[in-house]
């Protein structure tokens, strides 16, 4: 698939300013400014994924698994806060199974996204349902995976301090085949962080949150899952506690070749202890 994925440019001012954005409007304060970042459209192929058991979270950053859930997209869209929590219980179950060396698992997030048509031509800070992201990045980093168990576990520091933990999201559509906009996964063994990789501040209404975004590098290799099922779960991991591991670098692609339904999504983020 021939598309475009907006980078992170290398622009100078990173030389002395940490990158940073925000979702907040900025408007209204004088001399404010949303964003750092400049965006470097690049040219690239995005490869269908044909064998699911070549891929593998600790070698790649991602890995796919096929399990069935019982969360539908009207129930996501409408009443997320109702059923997440069983959705959790779900996802944490289909890990175990998958994954023996992790000890325990808790999710503590739940992101729902429904594409709006005017999506990205026109992109408002303020939908109902959030829009996919462009920029190819990680949730969090190493740093960024404390603060979000601090923000989602308040005052149980003493569970995950010095321990080893890896930070995933499991993604999929909530109806499918889906070919709107699919979530494209960057091959880790293709990533050269020592240069690649721009650590980010993420400024929300209430929080700052830590991330990592990617800067283009033409070694790497882009993958994604075409007529991706409700039942085709994505796996990746974010960070690690000691930023030690591969991570999976996602980002939404435009699909010149899709006709059909736009695209509604549901991810899990969670942390699972060795």
């Amino acid at each position: 698939m021939e598309t475009t994925i907006s980078y992170l440019a290398q622009d100078p001012i990173l030389d002395i300013e940490k990158p940073f954005d925000t979702d907040v409007p900025v408007d209204h304060i004088p001399g404010a400014r949303a964003s750092n970042h400049r965006n470097d459209e690049r040219d690239v192929k995005v490869y269908p994924i044909t064998d699911l058991s070549e891929w593998d979270l600790e070698k790649h950053g991602f890995c796919f698994i096929r399990a069935k859930t019982g969360l539908n997209a009207e129930d996501a869209l409408t009443r997320k806060r109702e059923v997440q929590k069983g959705y959790w219980y779900e996802i944490e179950a289909i890990l175990h199974e998958a994954f023996p060396q992790y000890s325990r698992i808790e999710c503590y997030d739940c992101t729902v996204r429904k594409r709006d048509p005017d999506f990205p031509t026109n992109i408002r800070i303020y939908t109902k349902v959030e829009q996919p992201a462009r920029r190819p990045h990680s949730d969090c980093s190493p740093r960024g995976a404390h603060m979000n168990l601090e923000r989602a576990f308040p005052g149980q520091e003493s569970f995950w301090e010095g321990k080893d933990f890896d930070i995933l999201n499991v993604w999929r559509p909530l109806r499918g085949p889906n070919n709107d906009w699919p979530l494209a996964m960057c091959d880790w063994t293709t990533i050269d962080p020592s240069i690649d990789v721009r650590i980010n501040d993420a400024i929300r209404r209430d929080r700052v949150d830590e991330n990592a975004i990617l800067h283009f590098n033409e070694n790497h290799k882009w993958y994604f899952m075409k007529d991706q099922s409700v039942e085709d779960l994505i796996v990746f991991r974010n960070a690690d506690s000691f930023g030690k591991r591969a991570q999976g670098f996602h980002c939404s692609v435009l699909n010149p070749e899709t006709n059909g339904q736009l695209r509604e999504s549901v991810e899990v983020r969670c942390v699972a202890f060795r």
